[in-house]
């Protein structure tokens, strides 16, 4: 397992962490996550500073990805499907993705019948990335749920019309059976797209 790679996803999905964080979240010692982020700091691929973080104690070393993290993630694909989104027309782009939903539905369908809903969710969770959305899932302290995901693999293609994000939460609603909507969005220059989930809703099972 790449630890280096696992520290780079987290600063993607979190914007910036304190190394205590950083080691809680991977299962590392303090002095473990340090050598990473020093590793990662002589690459140029984060930098630090002194600030505020969501952990306890005290103002102490924050850390953050640089512009050169970018290349780290997987991108290779976006000048294609820039191509491709300048080529079809308005029509054609909405039955595409309408198309590609109803695929991602009855494959996510399959592996989640007959799950209960937390576990429906995680599947989810793992599901989305598989196909490359690095997706965080969130628990509040009041049993509150969210989606995060952190690498949409077609998000520049997403951001020019919406379609493939409003496919995506209508799917996301049939699947878990729940009330799901999104907070914030990658297309809007946000740092993730977040996915609140009602869990007070009426949850119907699937399969």
């Amino acid at each position: 397992m790449d630890r280096k790679q696992d520290v780079l996803a987290l600063l993607k999905a979190r914007g910036s962490m304190g190394p205590a964080e950083i080691a809680a979240q991977l299962g590392v010692s303090k002095q473990g996550a340090l050598r990473h982020l020093d590793a990662l700091l002589a690459r140029g691929l984060v930098e630090v500073t002194t600030g505020r973080h969501r952990g306890p104690g005290r103002p102490g070393h924050v850390y953050r990805l640089t512009a050169a993290a970018t290349d780290q993630f997987p991108s290779g694909h976006r000048e294609l499907a820039g191509e491709l989104v300048e080529f079809l027309d308005e029509d054609e782009l909405e039955r595409f993705f309408a198309a590609r939903a109803r695929r991602l539905e009855a494959e996510y369908g399959a592996r989640l019948a007959g799950l209960d809903f937390g576990d429906r969710v995680r599947e989810l969770v793992r599901l989305t990335r598989e196909r490359g959305h690095m997706t965080e899932l969130v628990e509040g302290p009041d049993g509150e749920l969210q989606l995060r995901h952190c690498n949409c693999p077609i998000q520049d293609v997403a951001a020019r019309g919406g379609h493939a994000c409003r496919y995506e939460l209508d799917v996301y609603r049939r699947l878990l059976g729940a009330a799901v909507a999104r907070s914030t969005w990658l297309g809007a220059g946000d740092a993730s797209c977040t996915y609140d989930i009602n869990t007070n809703a009426e949850r119907k099972e699937i399969g």
